[in-house]
This record gives C-alpha cells, structure tokens and sequence, in this order.
C-alpha cells in the first residue's frame, strides 16, 4: 500500500514534467474548450526537444480573422512554441470550426474537416506542415478525405469529453 508522501511525490513528479500549456485561444473566446498534448519523436522513438511549432487555427464560426475571414497566415488564435525536452507542448485552445464556404477540390465543391495547423521544424529533420482533424468530423467518411488523410498523413485526433471539455493526446513521428 502506498503512503500518502509517496503518492504526493509522485504527483509533484509527474506535475513537472508536464509541459506548461500554451494559449492558443483565450478563455474568453466562445467555444468547446480544447486542450491538446502534442509529443514529437524521430523515427526511433527519441524524443524531439527545442522543435519550433506554429499552431494556428479558425474560430469557432471557421474564421481564421474577423475582418478576413481566410487570412491564415495572420490568424487570430495563432501560438509559436518550442516543445521541451522530452519533446512535448500542450495547447489549450477551443474546438475550430469548418470552414463555413466550399472549396472546389476533386473537381467538386467540398467543406473542409474542421482541423488544428501544426508546422513543425527541428534541426535535422524535414519540416513537417500537419493539419490535425478530428475522428468525429462527418466529413471524415467521405472517400477524398479519408484519402486525403491516409495519403498525405495527417494526424486526426481522437477527443475525450469531460465537463464540457475536450482533450486529446497526439504522438507524432517526425
């Protein structure tokens, strides 16, 4: 049986090893809430400290600004980060809406997933440019974007749901 010292020990320990989450979204910003764990590795299971990560995304209406509403590069919830040494960072943000237009891709007009931009660099390893979409998206059946997932590799996250808020953990190989 565990003493009551050793488990608080091990809870410190585990505290501080926690990454501290980034804001990508304040908590004013309307929304389901949504923090995700984000752990980088190489190919052979190292983890990738100091990797530079822009995290970008629309709001909760699929804006990603309020005067231009597809202005990506100047997105309203935008972060750059560093992932810590044991590769990991942690966003609290809300759940991005879908785009609320089509898009003509395929040769059709098409929603796109509601996704979370990730553009990763780390010294020796190739830039990674991710769009992270959720397994719950309807649009995910459709066969161009589960072609579109599998083809390209992007993550899709899979979210728990506990008081009105979201989490999800990603490992992703760099």
């Amino acid at each position: 049986m565990s003493s009551p010292v050793l488990l608080l020990g091990a809870l410190l320990l585990a505290a501080a090893r926690a990454p501290a989450p980034v804001q990508l979204a304040p908590a004013t910003e309307p929304g389901v809430r949504l923090e995700l764990t984000v752990r980088l590795r190489t190919r052979d299971g190292r983890p990738v400290a100091g990797a530079q990560v822009h995290a970008y995304q629309t709001d909760a209406q699929g804006h990603y600004t309020r005067e231009r509403p597809m202005d990506e590069p100047h997105a309203r919830l935008s972060a750059w980060l560093r992932s810590d040494a044991q590769g990991a960072f942690v966003l609290r943000t809300i759940h991005p809406g879908r785009y609320p237009w089509t898009v003509t891709l395929g040769g059709q007009a098409r929603h796109i997933p509601a996704h979370v931009h990730l553009d990763i660099q780390a010294p020796g390893l190739p830039e990674r440019r991710l769009q992270a979409v959720f397994a719950d998206d309807p649009l995910l059946q459709e066969p161009y974007w589960a072609d579109w997932v599998r083809r390209l590799g992007q993550p899709v996250l899979q979210c728990t749901r506990e008081g009105g808020e979201e989490r999800a953990t990603l490992v992703l190989t760099l």
